[in-house]
């Protein structure tokens, strides 16, 4: 009988910052609500910074997790230069606004919540390339480049292993049949062994396209796609940890 697979927490880590088997911190919210907010940029505006004042955890609940965040939003216009138009440029606050943080499904995470200021400030730009309102003289900090740059290479910030869960992994076939001699050890420096600790060999998790893939050792060559919190296949077998 296949074993039942508990406790989703002991998952895939994020390869950008953080993991499924921790809580998120302040960076992991950060992360995804820039994102998000990057993508509601409006039409006419060519620049849009995003200033965090404060991002605090307020809870968890059911692999969700809470925060609140204070930020101020600052979209820049060029306008049209060639017609003495310098654009404009709109400021709006965030103040303690309600966000949360749950698994994607791939490793990652999603964030939910109200994203759209409806109150902002607008007022057109005083000459070509200067803003109304200069974010020199606006409160809060832009997200750390080294987390952005972390996030867009999760091989290099989580290791050989990519942060994949390391422990006994078993495989089964059609049936849900323990297939015997497929199961597999993955430890956290990269290195995984067969089920009776020999046959050694390395491995390398790409979180950006949820597969692994296996060097030297028994399982040479192979690779495993569709990488998740709760299993992996390979080839036409499935495997998932075993508990």
């Amino acid at each position: 009988m296949r074993r039942t697979v508990f406790g989703l927490a002991a998952g895939l880590v994020l390869g950008a910052c953080g993991s499924s088997s921790a809580a998120p911190g302040a960076e992991e919210l950060k992360l995804a609500l820039e994102a998000k907010l990057q993508k509601l940029k409006p039409a006419g505006f060519q620049e849009r910074t995003v200033l965090y004042q404060d991002v605090t955890p307020s809870g968890s609940s059911g692999g969700r997790y809470s925060f609140k965040v204070t930020l101020t939003l600052h979209d820049y216009g060029k306008g049209y230069p060639a017609n003495r138009y310098w654009g404009q440029t709109c400021v709006g606050k965030m103040d303690k606004w309600p966000f949360e943080l749950l698994p994607d499904g791939a490793g990652g995470w999603q964030v939910q919540g109200r994203l759209t200021i409806t109150n902002n400030v607008c007022k057109d730009n005083p000459a070509e390339g200067k803003s109304a309102m200069p974010l020199a003289g606006l409160p809060g900090q832009r997200l750390d480049p080294a987390a952005v740059a972390r996030a867009k290479s999760p091989l290099a910030s989580a290791g050989p292993g990519g942060g994949v869960a390391s422990g006994e992994w078993a495989c089964y076939g059609s049936g849900s049949r323990l297939m015997a001699g497929m199961g597999f050890v993955l430890k956290p420096d990269g290195k995984y062994t067969d089920s009776e600790g020999g046959r050694a060999g390395g491995y390398q998790h790409d979180t950006a396209k949820a597969s692994i893939t296996f060097r030297g050792g028994f399982l040479d060559g192979q690779t495993a796609s569709r990488v998740r919190a709760n299993g992996m296949d390979l080839g036409r077998v499935s495997c998932e940890p075993y508990r």
